[in-house]
């Protein structure tokens, strides 16, 4: 039997701040681009999700609790949630879209896939329904979906491209361009991403993957950091950044160095 509080690495008295706080440290260390090189990684990362549905889901913990306590199996003492079951409640519940929410931006900063192709292959292995059927199209997985198809249904028609880009802009918390007063440059479609590497990696030099976001979709790009790097240095990736009818931004990496 499974025990959600150990893979939390919490005790049974945890609150729904302490689950919350050490589910994000968690998904944050085991996302399978920090852990290449760990098959073990993406189903750690499956797993502190669905110990967190159960844990702040109350019927499901108090459930879970007396199964645990009895030492029963999950079947014969009314825990009858499969990882799927749990994984799927806990996708429709606001207050998981709120945390989620949070947490793609910290991918995204970290250079991390965070792009709905990548959760729903992650959390239910790449079925359908869960994340494209509207249950979980929002915030930041929605932007990056919602701007393609927008681009090859309003093709042709920028000035209709431009406002509905800075609509989205506004109710998805990305972009803050005002169609009142447009920039005269283009530093709004630029990105940031920070990418945390080790002191060695930074003095020797390390070839990383970042996911960005064009014309022709999600796109994975292998990058080369130059040996002799330090904390702090950007490189500088041209057209790699955001895309409107004026032009297309860049991408920056932000190197930052990450301990051991």
């Amino acid at each position: 039997m499974k025990d959600y509080y150990k893979i939390l690495e919490l005790s049974t008295k945890c609150t729904e701040d302490e689950i919350r706080k050490n589910y994000r440290k968690l998904a944050m260390r085991y996302h399978p681009d920090r852990n290449p090189d760990d098959p073990a990684a993406e189903d750690k990362f499956k797993e502190v999700a669905e110990a967190y549905g159960v844990l702040t889901d109350p019927k499901k913990r108090r459930e879970y609790n007396r199964c645990r306590t009895s030492g029963a199996t999950y079947s014969n003492d009314g825990f009858t949630y499969s990882q799927e079951d749990i994984l799927k409640d806990l996708f429709k519940d606001p207050r998981f879209q709120q945390v989620f929410t949070g947490l793609l931006r910290e991918f995204q900063r970290s250079g991390f896939r965070y792009s709905s192709q990548f959760i729903k292959k992650s959390f239910f292995g790449g079925k359908g329904g869960i994340i494209m059927g509207g249950v979980f199209l929002f915030g930041s997985l929605a932007k990056p979906l919602i701007a393609e198809a927008a681009k090859k249904s309003l093709s042709g028609k920028p000035g209709v491209l431009k406002s509905l880009s800075a609509a989205m802009g506004s109710l998805l918390g990305g972009n803050k361009e005002s169609t009142n007063s447009p920039p005269s440059h283009q530093e709004h479609l630029d990105i940031t991403y920070h990418t945390p590497l080790l002191e060695e990696e930074l003095q020797h030099g390390k070839v990383i993957q970042v996911v960005v976001y064009g014309d022709q979709g999600e796109q994975t790009l292998k990058v080369s950091i130059p040996p002799g790097s330090h904390e702090g240095q950007k490189l500088r990736l041209k057209g790699k950044g955001r895309t409107n009818s004026m032009g297309h931004g860049d991408l920056f990496l932000q190197l930052m160095k990450k301990e051991k």
